[in-house]
Parts: C-alpha cells; sequence; structure tokens
C-alpha cells in the first residue's frame, strides 16, 4: 500500500477542488540591466521551470536560481544586452502547497473535537501524523481531503463514495458539511474511496 503523505492528501484536495497544474506557463523577457525576472503566474511548481536564453537552455544552480518567496528566477549565466530570455512552467491557479497545508493544519483538530481514535498533527517536514509517528490511512487521508476542501471552497464541491453523498447545501454551514462527512466516515469506516465532482 503507498504511503499516505501530505503532497498525496495535497494532490487529492486540488482534484477536489479543481486547481490542477496548469502546464501553459510561459515568460519572454529581454534583457537589459537586471537579472532577476518575475513570473507572471503566481503558484509555480519549482520542478517545472525551464530558462533557455537565445534558445539554449540553460540548468539550474549553475546558470540559474528560482526563489519561490519572491517567484523570480535570477539568471547567474553572463548575459548580453538584448538576449532574449524565456521561461517556461507548470503552475497552480488557486492555491500554493502552502497555503493548501495551513488549512490541512487547521482541519486536524476537527478529530480531536470528535473524539476520534487517532490524534493527527502536522510535524516539523510538514507531514500529517499520529502521536505515535505514523502517517494516516488511506481511508483517513481521503477524509482529511474531503474536509479540508468542504474548508476551502463549501459551497461548490459535490463528493460521491460508494456510501455516502456530501452536496453543498445552502442552508447547512460549513461546520454542518464537515459533521456530515465524519458522521458518515465513522459509520463507513474502512471502505472509504471517493469520486469527486464540481458543481
Amino acid at each position: 500500500m503507498a504511503q499516505i503523505t501530505t503532497a498525496s492528501i495535497i494532490t487529492l484536495i486540488r482534484g477536489i477542488i479543481k486547481d490542477n497544474l496548469k502546464t501553459n506557463g510561459r515568460d519572454a523577457f529581454e534583457y537589459v540591466t537586471d537579472t532577476s525576472f518575475q513570473l507572471s503566474q503566481d503558484y509555480v511548481s519549482s520542478a517545472t521551470i525551464k530558462v533557455y536564453k537565445n534558445g539554449t537552455l540553460l540548468t539550474l544552480t549553475t546558470h540559474y536560481t528560482y526563489n519561490s518567496s519572491t517567484n523570480k528566477v535570477t539568471i547567474i549565466a553572463t548575459l548580453v544586452a538584448g538576449d532574449d530570455i524565456i521561461i517556461t512552467y507548470s503552475y497552480y491557479e488557486k492555491y500554493s502547497d502552502t497555503e493548501i497545508q495551513g488549512y490541512i493544519k487547521s482541519i486536524l483538530v476537527w478529530f480531536t473535537r470528535r473524539r476520534y481514535k487517532k490524534t493527527f498533527y502536522m510535524n516539523t517536514s510538514n507531514e500529517i501524523v499520529t502521536l505515535n509517528g505514523m502517517n494516516p490511512t488511506e481511508e483517513e487521508g481521503n477524509i482529511i481531503a474531503i474536509i479540508t476542501a468542504i474548508d476551502i471552497d463549501p459551497r461548490n464541491i459535490r463528493i460521491r463514495t460508494p456510501d455516502f453523498t456530501i452536496d453543498p447545501e445552502e442552508h447547512k454551514s460549513k461546520s454542518e458539511l464537515i459533521n456530515d462527512v465524519f458522521d458518515q466516515f465513522l459509520r463507513s469506516f474502512g471502505t472509504m474511496g471517493f469520486l469527486e465532482e464540481r458543481l
């Protein structure tokens, strides 16, 4: 069985809230004097960045660096005024991984509030573990993803599993929707698998 990690839970959340990776990020620049180039999309997947100088692919750390805090690529290779710089990358439109991790941290308290048998927390490596250091099971990872997605966007998510359906009902609060998920999860624990739809 695959290990349930924070990264895999974030992937599930992105699927539910329809914030999937876009692969068409592309920015073009002409070098004048500043060797740092601001990317036009905010939530860039740094592993996908490719930098071209006059059509030649540059190498990360040897020819350029990327700072996720400033969202800038800095070229450390020699540049001459007029050089064409093309940067391609993939990105998310709505949320950064850090933002989603913040949502996950805030919903883990729901397990304690509902007196669940395990106490989850996010460790210093941003992995979700229990007090005994174990990762969540697949079923628990699914529930963490579903509840986090509801916390992020409660009005536009419909979730169907073999055992239950969660619809965004206008008369229900976010807390009520999360409680519905917990109630149904506790009744069907061990058989979780889900499909997601967006209204």
